[in-house]
């Protein structure tokens, strides 16, 4: 009716309530709503106070998830509209009225894609405080592209790998869609025959299309199209060590991931399993100026919980340095009955 626009962006309507209705345990209307194609319709205009446009909250959703509600579909359709009063508060010349829900046929096109995952989605997929990684490479070197994923998991990185992460009852199309909906970084190895895959170019389009970080690895050709605009790294998969703290350590400078990262990180640590892997990443921490007081407090007590952590070369020395010891450790020199008369 107008170039009026609503004063939130349907997407964030949509996921608040979305996790409205889990911690609800509505995982039906959750589920509706996560595969839903949104938009905001501009319905009617009053020229009350100054002017109030009244909207409809449409969704579309496929017709599997559709057919199985359809019997309640008015009583779902007033349950969100009653939800959608919490957004019009916010301004009071923009009033949504109605919420309604049609079902869309198998290949009809539609603009946009599923609003996000749902949780128990991303917990099957990735481990939790873990920092998402897709791996995008061709199938003929799975091998090599393996040992790498080995590599970045001693620094929190999970990385999603396809033939590995599959489980051969699941369609891999949809677990690769929902990989790519929820990573928080795409690492692109360039190799050669990269821009021959059918699938490489395409992954590549989904991190872009969601705005989330491209690293691309020159391993024996160039990054072209979008990421070639992209400043990569160079690196070779013979070396999966190497290549695996260059990735690392690009994501961590990255102001778009570094938060994520250093939350892997910490999780990394203080779960660490070897003397090795705690001396590893013990040299980033004096580097890093931003740790939260959570962050702090976790790594200390790994320092008196995780004897892979006390016991590791300088590895406590260096974090009892960088936040300083807890206050029971701290405090027991300074007690008078350990003080020699």
């Amino acid at each position: 009716m107008s170039d009026t626009v609503f004063p939130k962006p349907v997407a964030e309507v949509v996921v608040t309530l979305a996790d409205i209705f889990r911690h609800q345990g509505r995982m039906e209307v959750v589920e509706l709503l996560e595969n839903a194609h949104a938009w905001f319709d501009n319905t009617d205009y009053d020229n009350w106070n100054a002017g109030t446009y009244i909207w409809a909250l449409r969704l579309e959703v496929p017709v599997p998830l559709f057919a199985p509600v359809e019997p309640r579909l008015q009583q779902i359709e007033k349950e969100i509209t009653e939800r959608l009063k919490y957004f019009s508060r916010l301004d009071s010349n923009h009033y949504l009225k109605e919420a309604t829900i049609s079902p869309i046929t198998p290949g009809a096109v539609v603009i946009g894609q599923r609003i996000a995952p749902s949780d128990t989605e991303v917990r099957r997929l990735w481990p939790d405080r873990r920092f998402r990684l897709f791996l995008s490479h061709v199938s003929k070197h799975k091998v090599a592209v393996s040992k790498l994923k080995d590599e970045l998991e001693l620094f929190g990185v999970s990385a999603f790998v396809a033939h590995e992460a599959i489980k051969p009852s699941l369609e891999w199309l949809r677990e690769i869609e929902l990989a790519l909906r929820s990573m928080h970084a795409l690492l692109a190895l360039i190799t050669p025959d990269f821009h021959a895959s059918v699938w490489t170019d395409q992954e590549i389009g989904w991190a872009f299309g969601r705005g989330v970080l491209v690293v691309p690895v020159r391993l024996g050709v160039d990054p072209y199209g979008f990421a070639g605009k992209v400043q990569g790294i160079s690196g070779d998969l013979e070396k999966p060590k190497t290549l695996a703290k260059s990735v690392f350590e690009s994501l961590l400078v990255n102001s778009q991931t570094h938060s994520e990262v250093r939350r892997a990180l910490v999780t990394a640590l203080c779960g660490s399993g070897s003397y090795s892997q705690s001396i590893l990443l013990r040299d980033y921490i004096p580097g890093i100026t931003d740790f939260t007081d959570e962050e702090k407090t976790a790594m200390r007590e790994a320092c008196e919980k995780n004897n892979q952590v006390s016991d590791a070369y300088k590895v406590s020395e260096t974090i009892y340095k960088a936040f300083g010891k807890p206050m029971k450790l701290a405090a027991k020199p300074q007690e008078a009955d350990d003080v020699p008369f």
